[in-house]
């Protein structure tokens, strides 16, 4: 797990530096494989507000690594909605030089905002507010065969800045996993992770973060059920860049009574399926009177008025209270 947190803190920091500006404008982009016998992966990007949708069929390819996979991807970026599903099935014990050689079944979903805040016309409004982001989730593990290795994970990350001041600039992030793996019991079959960081955007340490939270209603294998929250600061005028990126995989089991990886990785024979095709949804909460700024689809149709914003100075003050103490965010089983 802590590889794939690395690796989805690395995505979103590489989406933060390709995209700043000031416009407001909304992007899409999808990854999933294998797509054919040697192991490969499709990528699509767009920024017009339409739909990617890769292998809506699910056609199924047999790779050369000798397991068959089928990875399907949709991201709608006027509607803010990520849709997945990735099977894996290795039909015998196999030996393999490398983990990597053995492959797996990906498919990644990101949806990108660059936007900045803008005011209501009551001069004695305050200029800075929390803006909260939610990415629901929901999806299912199929364990068909074995012990697969099997993951799904949300991601939200939000960079703000001052067009004038960027270096500035702060990093919120969010992150939610679940994992089934040959580690899970039956009687617990799911493991949940869950960590919220600050980070500024050019240099300094990160820290935990109190306005990440993650709300889990259902953690089996059936039922995926969660609410992904980031509530943040927000000055008028400064830009706001939301990453909302959403990961499933489906991937082979090792062998626990082979440990000697000099002769090769050994991977048992297992097949299972991460179906998250009941979608990953996003929505930003914003106080009321206030807005963001440019008309993408986007904006139009995943911005909704807060019930009770919260003083903005409280997730800062918070903040500290926990780099003090010394706090930490753990794993739930």
């Amino acid at each position: 797990m802590n590889q794939t947190k690395r690796s989805l803190i690395g995505v979103s920091v590489f989406i933060c530096s390709t995209f700043i500006s000031h416009n407001a404008l909304a992007f899409g982009n999808a990854t999933r494989s294998a797509i054919n016998a040697a192991g490969d992966a499709e990528v699509s990007t767009v920024n017009d507000g339409s739909i990617i949708d890769l292998n809506p069929n699910r056609d199924l390819v047999t790779t050369d690594a000798g397991y068959d996979s089928v990875s399907s991807i949709r991201v709608d970026t006027s509607a803010g909605v990520i849709q997945g599903y990735v099977d894996y099935n290795l039909p015998q014990n196999q030996t393999y030089p490398t983990i990597e050689e053995a492959g797996g079944s990906t498919a990644q979903g990101i949806l990108t905002l660059d936007t900045f805040l803008v005011g209501p016309t009551d001069p004695n409004a305050p200029d800075v507010v929390d803006v909260t982001v939610e990415m629901a989730i929901h999806g299912a593990f199929n364990i068909n065969n074995g012990t697969p290795t099997l993951g799904l994970y949300g991601d939200i990350s939000a960079t703000t800045f001052n067009t004038l001041l960027p270096l500035n600039g702060i990093n919120y992030q969010a992150l939610l996993g679940f994992t089934s793996t040959a580690l899970n019991t039956p009687s617990d079959p799911v493991t949940t992770t869950f960590t919220g960081v600050e980070t500024p955007l050019f240099g300094g340490n990160s820290m935990d973060f109190a306005g990440a939270t993650a709300d889990i209603f259902s953690a089996t294998t059936d039922n995926l059920d969660a609410l992904l929250r980031l509530t943040f600061p927000l000055a008028l005028g400064d830009s706001f860049l939301l990453n909302g990126l959403v990961n499933g995989i489906a991937g082979p089991s090792p062998d626990p009574a082979d440990l000697d990886l000099s002769d090769g990785v050994s991977l048992l024979a297992s097949a299972g399926t991460v179906d998250f095709s009941n979608t990953a949804e996003l929505r930003i909460l914003l106080p009321e009177g206030y807005s963001l700024g440019g008309s993408d689809p986007l904006v139009n149709n995943i911005v909704h008025t807060s019930v009770v914003p919260l003083p903005a100075s409280i997730w800062l003050l918070l903040s500290g209270i926990l780099a003090l103490t010394g706090i930490k965010f753990t794993s739930k089983r």
